[in-house]
């Protein structure tokens, strides 16, 4: 009896869990693991954006000025007989154009715009004919055959 009382039973012992324990034999793979995964991402994503066209960025760019779209010489010219003589509102657009190139062409032929003017003004027979007149003069020299431009200044200033 006393071998029994000597020798006490075991105590129970109790079970071993399956727990992981953090040492530096464990931080060192869960280090390397996630260290793959990321470069594996990385291979991923540089593998998509290279099958895909480069893009570039767009350049920054600013709103130009907001400019009429050019006008012909004849339709600048017919703009400025309508809004300056009442007359050449019953009249039609060829006549009006005709009358401007009559005008340029007594310029290239050597004729004075003082001598245009007197001409105009002996044939005409009411204020709305000189008014007719003195905006067929102007917006022809000005928009047909504005090489003559510097002479009807000269013109006007005397």
């Amino acid at each position: 009896m006393n071998d029994i009382l000597l020798d006490p039973p075991s105590a129970p012992q109790p079970e071993k869990k399956d727990t992981l324990t953090i040492n530096k034999k464990n931080f060192a793979i869960a280090f390397l693991a996630a260290a793959i995964a990321i470069l594996l991402i990385v291979l991923i994503a540089s593998s998509n954006s290279s099958s895909s066209p480069a893009t570039t960025a767009a350049p920054i760019v600013t709103n130009p000025p907001i400019t009429a779209p050019p006008v012909n010489k004849y339709d600048a010219y017919l703009d400025h007989v309508y809004n300056n003589s009442g007359q050449a509102n019953s009249m039609s657009k060829s006549e009006l154009i005709e009358y401007g190139d009559i005008i340029c062409n007594a310029l290239d032929q050597g004729k004075t715009l003082a001598w245009i003017t007197n001409y105009l003004a002996n044939g005409s027979t009411s204020q709305s004919d000189l008014e007719l007149y003195a905006s067929v003069v102007y917006g022809a020299v000005k928009h047909i055959c504005p090489e003559y431009m510097s002479d009807m200044q000269a013109y006007l200033n005397n």
